[in-house]
């Protein structure tokens, strides 16, 4: 599947001390969940991994603030719990988007790569290129 594909996807990318996460899909909120799933893709194997709480957390600001915010929520529950998501789902919700993760347990997960520490506000973007099809960019630092 390629980036410019109506379908949803993600791309990880190495680079230097970070990873670059590419994300799309058919809206800005379908666009928000690949992002999400690709930092995790990231860090651990969670496919089939049964989650054991779920957590749903307001976020407002820009596009591209929904981003990083999405995402350090994300660095958040690994730093002070443990947890990761293996479900993310983001829902519109007036000027703010509604995320729910449902959570499990990191000794539950298999590794894949270091943790990470953080997201830059730098070169993040999200756009609609054309209706239907939204995609964005985030660097994380590893």
């Amino acid at each position: 599947m390629t980036p410019t594909s109506t379908h949803r996807g993600h791309l990880l990318r190495a680079h230097t001390a970070d990873e670059i996460i590419e994300a799309w899909g058919p809206t800005r909120e379908a666009c928000l969940e690949e992002a999400a799933l690709a930092l995790v893709d990231s860090i651990a194997e969670v496919e089939h991994v049964p989650w054991w709480w779920h957590r749903e957390v307001s976020l407002t600001g820009s596009d591209e603030e929904l981003v990083v915010s999405l995402l350090e929520e994300i660095i958040f529950h690994l730093d002070t719990d443990d947890a990761m998501p293996v479900l993310v789902q983001v829902h519109p919700h007036g000027d703010e988007v509604q995320v729910h993760l449902w959570m499990t347990d990191l000794h539950r997960v298999t590794a894949r790569g270091a943790a990470p520490k953080g997201v830059s506000y730098s070169g993040t973007w999200i756009h609609e290129e054309a209706p239907g099809r939204w995609r964005c960019l985030a660097t994380v630092d590893v």
